[in-house]
């Protein structure tokens, strides 16, 4: 166990590494293109940094910084009851104070909000505190943007899974590796 753990010093003392998880959907490519031609106008005009392509997604629980025994527990979370479902993302916004241009879908669907529900009771279990702020699922499209009024085409995107992600700092944005993948029903 000790050799699967990243160590850094600072200061004269050993610190474990920390890891940056989350949980999200994570689309097919069939799905990351539709997203990308109907939101690429509207990206355009907002004058902001474009998420990369590969990096489109839907957080589902942000965890933050996890240690190594943590995030030991967190890959071993059970199948999810929750069915397969449709996500229609048919809505574009803006965060101002934030500058982030987002598209959602308009209705959440119930079984994406049962999952989300699920999965932080499950990370209840293992001492996992739940964000405060109440979950708005959404693609980020562009950060540093301004306000567009465009319209987005729908772009229907089936989902058959979520993902455990880790996030590391890059060059120009952050680069995620998918740890584990569940299945939903």
């Amino acid at each position: 166990m000790a050799a699967s753990r990243a160590r850094s010093v600072r200061g004269g003392a050993e610190r474990e590494r920390r890891r940056r998880v989350f949980f999200a959907l994570w689309p097919d490519e069939g799905t990351r293109e539709a997203l990308v031609r109907a939101t690429q106008l509207a990206v355009e005009r907002s004058a902001g940094r474009a998420t990369p392509r590969a990096n489109l997604h839907v957080t589902v629980a942000f965890l933050g910084a996890v240690s190594a025994a943590e995030l030991a527990r967190i890959r071993q979370i059970s199948s999810p009851p929750a069915a397969r479902f449709v996500l229609s993302i048919d809505t574009l916004g803006f965060r101002p104070r934030a500058r982030l241009l987002w598209a959602a879908p308009g209705t959440v669907p119930p079984a994406l909000l049962e999952l989300e529900s699920w999965l932080w009771s499950e990370l209840a279990e293992l001492g996992i505190s739940r964000e405060r702020r109440a979950y708005l699922p959404h693609v980020t499209l562009a950060r540093r943007a301004r306000h567009v009024s465009e319209t987005l085409t729908l772009v229907r995107w089936p989902v058959a899974e979520f993902v455990l992600v880790e996030s590391s700092p890059g060059a120009r944005s952050s680069v995620y590796e998918i740890l584990e993948t569940w299945p939903l029903k």
